[in-house]
């Protein structure tokens, strides 16, 4: 490790030095996630409009909340790497990082002579991460890609829709998965590193990543191949329906047979208790489309609070389903102190979802500032040795911004 911070049981990554250069969500929200565990963060961006995340959406003072949610506790440093002396400073961090983190398509690096083989050349410590669309070969090793795209071609569009319907799911699901892979791979590399002493290099395809996380239950019935003795039911994914009530709605998980003992009285079908459709784990598994109607379809009258009051004493998994909007001043996410809020210079007041991992008990906080574009430029600069004459000029070539 790099930096003068001691690792924690809170910061457990204190004094690991991260070098981010790249747009949008992916690597953004990993070097994000590893900033709250300790991490120091330099975000290296293009001086000209920066990561175009920074545009997205509702924002204050040129900085979206978008851009903020994704870049809390990190440095800018906005210089073109275009340029030799962008691609010198590159160089020169990553000669004292522990991990340089990237989302530039395969080959761009290369290219700017910041390849994984040139940096590693020089600090054999450093965990040099790429990430890509669809990887690094095949035929659309080189193209564009981003989160919608991704969603189509690993089968989450499938997977969403019904009969055939192709549906996006409505958030950025690709691009964050692929975040929590690259934040894991780094940890995971970390660890490697302090046995062996060396660094190493990653390859993470958006694609690959996606595939990884469909699978287990999208892919469930698709996965044997061997068709001799196969009893095929439907995935997991044909077992989502809310329960739809007068004034709401209700996401339940009824798996066992008492659940189902206490369910169907309350929707209206007494009379089901019998029918081997509905009466064990296998009838409902094999009969999933009857039992999804009888969700969409309740004869009864009950409100949200009436239905929640009779599933939960019946212990079945439930709980309403609540508007974003609502989501502040619901009593359990202020129970578990999911949010929190504070102000910063540029977008003043702010509520944002705290760090999910709580060491040692303690409820983590990540109330820090996004950087303003090139707000750290000169600091940084001049810590890689260069002079204020020589920032000046960089300035004023229009090759650096400073905040």
């Amino acid at each position: 490790m790099t930096g003068s911070a001691k690792p924690s049981a809170q910061q457990p990554l204190a004094g690991v030095k991260i070098i981010e250069l790249s747009t949008m969500i992916t690597c953004a929200v990993a070097a994000m996630m590893l900033s709250a565990q300790g991490a120091e963060v330099i975000k290296v961006e293009p001086p000209d409009i920066g990561d175009p995340g920074r545009l997205i959406g509702t924002q204050k003072n040129g900085v979206s909340a978008f851009f903020h949610n994704c870049n809390r506790g990190k440095q800018s440093l906005a210089i073109d790497l275009k340029t030799d002396t962008g691609r010198d400073a590159v160089r020169r961090l990553a000669a004292d990082a522990d991990v340089l983190l990237h989302n530039y398509r395969p080959g761009v690096m290369d290219k700017l002579g910041l390849s994984s083989d040139v940096l590693r050349a020089a600090n054999d410590r450093l965990i040099y991460l790429g990430v890509s669309g669809f990887g690094t070969t095949g035929p659309m090793a080189g193209n564009a890609a981003y989160d919608h795209v991704i969603q189509g071609l690993s089968g989450l569009t499938s997977m969403q829709g019904r009969d055939c319907e192709m549906k996006f799911i409505n958030t950025l699901i690709c691009d964050k998965i692929t975040a929590y892979t690259v934040a894991q791979a780094t940890t995971a590399a970390l660890l490697a590193r302090a046995s062996t002493g060396k660094g190493q290099h990653i390859d993470i395809s958006m694609l690959q990543a996606s595939l990884a996380f469909m699978w287990p239950d999208g892919m469930m019935h698709k996965t044997i191949e061997d068709a001799d003795g196969r009893i095929d039911m439907p995935p997991m994914s044909d077992y989502y329906q809310t329960l739809d009530l007068r004034d709401g709605s209700v996401a339940l998980a009824p798996l066992h047979d008492h659940h189902w003992n206490a369910l169907l009285p309350m929707l209206g079908y007494p009379e089901l208790l019998e029918d081997p459709r509905f009466n064990s784990m296998g009838g409902r598994l094999m009969h999933m489309d009857h039992v999804m109607e009888i969700l969409r379809q309740p004869r009864t009258d009950h409100s949200v609070a009436e239905a929640l009051e009779i599933m939960t004493q019946a212990d079945i998994p439930c709980a309403p389903c609540v508007a974003r909007d609502d989501l502040k001043t619901h009593p359990q996410i202020e129970a578990i102190q999911a949010l929190e809020s504070y102000e910063t210079r540029l977008h003043g007041s702010l509520t944002v979802a705290r760090p999910p991992v709580k060491f040692e008990g303690e409820n983590p906080s990540q109330a820090a500032p996004s950087p303003a574009l090139g707000e750290h430029s000169h600091v940084i600069l001049a810590s890689l040795g260069y002079t204020h004459d020589d920032i000046e000029g960089l300035v004023a070539a229009g090759s650096v911004k400073c905040g």
